[in-house]
């Protein structure tokens, strides 16, 4: 029988650097912004590689999609984000043990029911983050962080509003998805592994392009990332 491995990225960035991990040559097939699906079978895996767009609506209704589409048990996501701490750098890993939004619901009740289903979402999820955290880390090539991370439909590259957000949320990262892909899995009761690697550090001169030279270190921890998703399914399996 084989293995499924489905993960979902959201830009051409993440998905480029994660399809030539995986020996994938896909040129100019892999649009900035759009919904993709690339399906390959290797060896007694079954590759599924999605990329939803950015922003929240996006990343949920594609969540949705391959939850019932592939019936899986545990959703994985991968991407990119922006370090909001000074202990991060360029390549690190931040496997995500919590989600908040930057703009909340203005009501106290509907903050609080939704922070209560992505609680227990992660406290289902803990074992398996936990196991592919351990896995990952075990690589040399990774230097990895176990935290919460925040998400707004917005870029930051300004270091004193990402300072600001760091010390009021308790969040290491910020990417635009994550709360959105949380949500959906705590409403399906599936559980969530999702996966950051620094792109950036939120300042000023790290705005733009991400340069060729951050994209090798990038390269590097999606193909620990890879390496530590094979592993964690055959655990999962045996």
């Amino acid at each position: 029988m084989s293995a499924k491995l489905c993960i979902m990225t959201a830009y051409a960035d993440e998905t480029h650097t994660l399809l030539n991990v995986l020996g994938q040559e896909v040129g100019d097939s892999v649009d900035w912004n759009s919904r993709l699906q690339f399906e390959w079978s290797d060896g007694d895996k079954k590759w599924v590689v999605m990329q939803s767009g950015m922003g929240k609506v996006r990343a949920a209704s594609m969540c949705q999609m391959i939850i019932d589409t592939y019936q899986v048990d545990t959703f994985f996501e991968f991407g990119f984000a922006g370090g909001l701490v000074d202990t991060l750098d360029i390549g690190d890993v931040v496997a995500i043990t919590g989600v908040s939004e930057h703009d909340v619901p203005n009501r106290s009740d509907i903050q609080r029911e939704q922070n209560e289903w992505r609680a227990r979402l992660f406290q289902a999820s803990a074992s398996s983050i936990s196991q592919f955290a351990t896995t990952l880390s075990t690589n040399p090539n990774v230097t990895l962080t176990k935290a919460p991370v925040i998400c707004g439909d917005m870029d930051i590259y300004n270091r004193e509003v990402r300072d600001k957000i760091a010390v009021e949320s308790g969040a290491v990262a910020v990417n635009w998805e994550s709360s959105a892909i949380v949500d959906v899995c705590a409403i399906n009761k599936v559980k969530y592994v999702g996966i950051r690697v620094i792109s950036d550090l939120c300042i000023e001169e790290d705005g733009g392009p991400i340069p060729k030279e951050r994209i090798e270190r990038l390269r590097t921890s999606t193909t620990a990332y890879v390496k530590a998703l094979v592993d964690f399914n055959k655990c999962q399996r045996a």
